[in-house]
């Protein structure tokens, strides 16, 4: 040990820490008669030192400052926590270092009385600076700052002021030391429901006392210890409880009883059994019989839906595959022949004892319990499971088959598009079903689809028909959209080759459909030019009749006697003439015009013939009343029709 360890050393041993009457720790330094409420640095270990967090105390109870963060807190900061015993291992044979002589430096207790309980604790994690002493408010850097309203720390009593530690225990650790204080409180038999006060009453003169330093490290130490000992409290009654529990259970299971026995029965049946006694209360033990039946009675519902489920499978494995048509009444009796020992009590032949239907069947393969035997209703499920099974059968099958008979159809009409196929370069848009019909009556693949549903052979050659028209259609479209684009007239004359040359090459036409489209171009030329010849003719028949109804409002109008030559003239000036451009069809109209005007002339004439006798064979009177009647027919707007009708109809005419 060097000169400086030894100074350290005596500088600590020269400082002693006591306990105010409020119980505060406070520190008195031999040598210098100085007390201070701060831990003297001599007393500090190095992770103190080195830490920005200082130790304070108010009423009793330590907090902690950050000279840093200027942040106080009522919790231990982690840099100041006792490191664990292992980080020691670095100077195992220096038990007389600095640390260790700190760690062994004695606690005094003022003879001053301690106070009857803890300072109230406030909720919040980091008090807040009212809840703080003025002068520890105004804590900085230094370590020596608290000052202020506060008194100075008392002063020991003269017979402790030569007080030298000797032969006191000192521990590496926290956690040993708490563990010596821990042992203490079990050798004073502390319980966990004990008070701090009880506490304190029974091991204040035990050295083991002042293991830990501080106050508030023996009161966190005491409450932990109480919680510990209160759980195993806790676990010692909960183990005691289960023994009884496991002891009473064990009883009942030799009794006779069932899921509907009450508890008086119990109690009459075993009230002077030491399991029965051990529990303390009836209502416990009352509880503990429903806790008991509501078990067995879950186990026993369990074991008797497997074994219920097990005779069912059973039941079923011996009907096998039956048929559809089997009835219930010839099932019934097969079932209940082949399983009359696993039926329920009121359906065996052979009765069951009544007294042995009461009490739990603990025996899972046991036939005497009435609720796992197999019920009517039980063999008719059977029955109409199995019925299902051949309905299901069934009908898979006919399933199949049509499967099949479908795959099949599927396949000839297959086959038949293929033939179709075949023949396929033969087909033009025209071809019918009677030109087809011979080349192919004799094949095998035709006479698979007669007979067969669905789509019959005609039926498939028209839609390979429409398929090739749909085809042709679009390639004549693009032909002719080539034509218009190169400015290639289609006429009703034009060669095939022409076309075949164009088509070579301005789209890609397949040879054997060429001839078709040609064909196809050619028909509509020829519409095309029908259509113009209808126009033109329509056009024509139109001129004529506007050059007729010009010649019946020439002024003065044409005579019956007129002719050609006279009229020639005044015609040729008329724009209808000069429109139609032909002098011969107009020479046909104008006779036309004539021949009708003298027919005209010629009705009157005979009208004013027929008219004139009559008047001249009539009387005044008769006259008079003739005259009447045509003034009357001159009236009547029918007549008058007609007649506009006729001299309209002669003007068209």
């Amino acid at each position: 040990m060097n000169g400086s360890q030894r100074h350290d050393q005596g500088a600590s041993l020269a400082w002693i820490e006591y306990t105010s009457p409020e119980g505060r720790a406070y520190y008195f330094n031999r040598d210098t008669r100085v007390t201070t409420w701060e831990k003297p640095d001599e007393l500090k270990t190095p992770q103190e030192r080195d830490s920005v967090w200082k130790e304070y105390s108010k009423d009793g109870r330590a907090y902690w400052y950050n000279t840093k963060t200027k942040q106080s807190t009522w919790t231990r900061p982690d840099a100041l926590k006792p490191q664990p015993e292992a980080a020691d291992t670095d100077q195992p044979d220096e038990p007389n270092g600095q640390a260790d002589v700190a760690a062994r430096q004695p606690r005094v207790e003022s003879p001053r009385p301690m106070p009857a309980s803890p300072a109230r604790r406030t909720s919040a994690r980091h008090p807040s600076s009212e809840s703080l002493p003025a002068a520890e408010q105004r804590v900085g850097s230094d370590n020596n700052a608290v000052r202020g309203s506060r008194s100075r720390p008392p002063v020991p009593p003269s017979s402790a002021l030569d007080t030298r530690p000797s032969g006191r225990r000192e521990y590496r650790t926290a956690e040993e030391a708490e563990k010596v204080f821990a042992d203490m409180l079990r050798r004073h038999n502390v319980g966990g429901d004990w008070s701090w006060e009880q506490m304190l009453r029974a091991v204040a003169n035990d050295p083991d006392y002042r293991a830990l330093k501080t106050l508030p490290e023996r009161k966190d130490a005491f409450r932990r210890f109480a919680s510990a000992a209160r759980e195993v409290e806790r676990e010692t009654r909960r183990a005691e409880q289960r023994k009884q529990r496991d002891e009473f259970f064990a009883l009942l299971d030799s009794l006779p009883i069932s899921e509907y026995t009450r508890f008086r029965k119990v109690r009459h049946l075993a009230g002077d059994r030491a399991e029965f006694l051990a529990v303390p209360s009836d209502k416990e033990r009352a509880q503990l019989l429903d806790a008991y039946i509501d078990e067995h009675v879950a186990r026993l519902g369990e074991e008797r839906r497997q074994m219920r489920s097990a005779r069912m499978r059973e039941a079923t494995e011996f009907l096998g595959t039956l048929p559809v048509s089997a009835s219930w009444e010839d099932v019934k009796v097969r079932l209940v022949a082949q399983f009359d020992g696993q039926l329920v009590p009121i359906l065996q032949r052979e009765g069951v004892p009544l007294d042995s239907l009461y009490f739990f069947v603990r025996d899972k393969d046991s036939v005497s319990d009435p609720e796992s035997g197999l019920s009517m209703l039980d063999l008719m499920e059977v029955y109409e499971r199995a019925i299902s099974d051949a309905e299901r059968r069934e009908a898979e099958q006919h399933k199949q088959k049509r499967e099949l008979k479908h795959r099949t159809q599927r396949q000839h009409r297959d086959a038949f598009r293929q033939l179709l196929a075949e023949h396929s370069a033969q087909f033009t848009p025209t071809t019918t079903w009677t030109e087809f019909y011979p080349q192919i009556k004799g094949d095998a693949r035709y006479l698979a689809m007669l007979g067969q549903p669905g789509s019959s052979p005609l039926d498939l050659f028209w839609d390979q028909i429409e398929l090739l028209s749909d085809e042709l259609y679009h390639e004549r479209k693009r032909l002719e959209s080539a034509m218009r684009e190169h400015g290639f007239g289609m006429q009703t004359d034009t060669p095939i080759d022409a076309v075949r040359a164009f088509a070579s090459g301005h789209c890609d036409l397949p040879a054997s459909h060429l001839d078709y489209i040609y064909e196809q171009l050619v028909i509509k030329a020829r519409r095309r030019q029908d259509e113009e010849d209808e126009r033109r003719q329509r056009h024509r028949r139109r001129q004529l009749e506007d050059f007729k109804y010009a010649l019946y409002k020439l002024e003065p109008a044409l005579a019956p006697e007129s002719t050609w030559d006279e009229e020639r003239a005044r015609i040729g000036r008329l724009p209808e003439f000069k429109a139609v451009g032909d002098e011969a069809a107009c020479r046909e109209v104008f006779d036309l015009a004539v021949e009708r005007q003298r027919e005209r002339a010629q009705q009157r004439l005979r009208k004013r013939r027929d008219s004139e006798p009559r008047k001249r064979s009539r009387s005044p009177v008769a006259a008079a009343a003739g005259t009447d009647k045509r003034s009357r027919r001159s009236d009547d707007p029918d007549d008058a029709a007609d007649s506009s009708e006729l001299e309209e109809g002669e003007m068209v005419g």
